[in-house]
């Protein structure tokens, strides 16, 4: 009963103009995935059957080079819906989910979305909400990848995993990545991660203290960002 009272309080976080009912249908039609640090969600190439909302913990969605390289595309934290673009859209997976650490998602099934759909024009307001914002983030990237340097593409992903993982008004904040997963997300070489890192930390604009990071000047790391 306690799990199923979680599940409801979980589940209206992600699906907030559902009604009671809606929720309850969700809710039936929806399991728990338990992923330990490193394991897959999908896998590029998978037929999607559900979409993932996340409970706790983090998710990297990751996209794969014929020749094995790969660059992270997506974040997603607890609160995030993840697979939409797959189950909408009616094709396989070009995209692999790896959980960063230990994380639970529910997933729904996805003929009981699009039932949720029929019934609830609301709810199709909100997946618009969601892909509208994907897709403004998207072409951030993009934009910064076409005009930004190396380190003003890395002091954008910093500010990216500061609005993710730091806490209200905090300065400090330890995002669960490593340098190679920075590397990915601001298309650059971990060695550019590493010497830009240090550049920003002798500016005095941050500090960092193993996977740690303290922003020091929020305003110069946020004209580094906008710097071209």
């Amino acid at each position: 009963m306690e799990r199923k009272t979680k599940g409801t309080y979980t589940l209206r976080k992600l699906f907030p103009t559902l009604s009671e009912d809606d929720l309850l249908l969700v809710q039936e039609n929806s399991s728990v995935i338990k992923l330990k640090k490193g394991q897959n969600l999908f896998i590029s190439g998978d037929t999607p059957r559900s979409i993932y909302g996340v409970a706790n913990g983090c998710l990297k969605i990751i996209r794969e080079s014929q020749e094995g390289e790969s660059i992270i595309t997506q974040i997603a934290k607890s609160g995030q819906i993840v697979g939409m673009r797959e189950v909408f859209g009616d094709f396989k997976y070009s995209r692999t989910s790896v959980a960063l650490k230990d994380t639970e998602v529910f997933a729904i099934e996805k003929t009981t979305i699009l039932d949720l759909i029929k019934r609830n024009p609301e709810i199709s307001f909100q997946f618009m909400k969601i892909f509208c914002f994907e897709l403004t983030r998207l072409e951030k990237r993009l934009e910064s990848d076409l005009y930004r340097s190396a380190k003003n593409r890395v002091a954008a992903v910093i500010v990216e995993l500061y609005n993710l993982f730091a806490e209200e008004k905090a300065k400090f904040f330890v995002p669960p990545l490593n340098r190679r997963d920075i590397a990915e997300l601001a298309d650059v070489t971990p060695e550019t991660v590493s010497r830009s890192i240090a550049e920003l930390k002798q500016a005095g604009i941050l500090d960092t203290h193993g996977s740690s990071f303290t922003i020091l000047d929020s305003i110069a790391l946020q004209n580094e960002v906008e710097e071209r």
